[in-house]
This record gives C-alpha cells, sequence and structure tokens, in this order.
C-alpha cells in the first residue's frame, strides 16, 4: 500500500469524510460505496483510509483523510 500524507483531506469529523466520498463521483460518473475503513497512524498523526468500488462500473479507490485533529479531541 502507498501511503503519501501529502495526498490526505484534512476533515474535522466523519460526516465530512462521507460527504466528500458522495461528492466526488467515479469516472464514468457512478456513485462510490464504502467497502474497508483503516485508521492509521503515520509519523505521530492519524489518518483514515476508506476503501471504496463504484456502484456502476466496479472500479475500486481509495480515500485518504487526515483526521488528526478530531481524533485527538475525541480520544
Amino acid at each position: 500500500m502507498t501511503f503519501d500524507p501529502r495526498e490526505a483531506i484534512p476533515v474535522d469529523n466523519v460526516g465530512q469524510e462521507y460527504a466528500h466520498v458522495t461528492a466526488t463521483p467515479c469516472a464514468c460518473g457512478g456513485c462510490w460505496r464504502v467497502t474497508g475503513q483503516a485508521l492509521l497512524l503515520h509519523e505521530g498523526r492519524y489518518y483514515d483510509r476508506l476503501e471504496v468500488v463504484c456502484t456502476r462500473c466496479g472500479e475500486t479507490g481509495v480515500f485518504l483523510f487526515d483526521i488528526d485533529a478530531f481524533f485527538r479531541a475525541r480520544a
């Protein structure tokens, strides 16, 4: 798995993660469905990795979110 924290999208809550996935269509125009989730700790920061599949064409993808600020606030 390639991990580049510079590609992580900063969010303030889980709802923002799912809103971003919903607002970002697949290249075919289809919608993403989340198939997996992983909490990652990298160099002292927390990230959420969502694995997705397109409901139209079956393409898979990954969204990476920087959740450090809200994850630490909840801990």
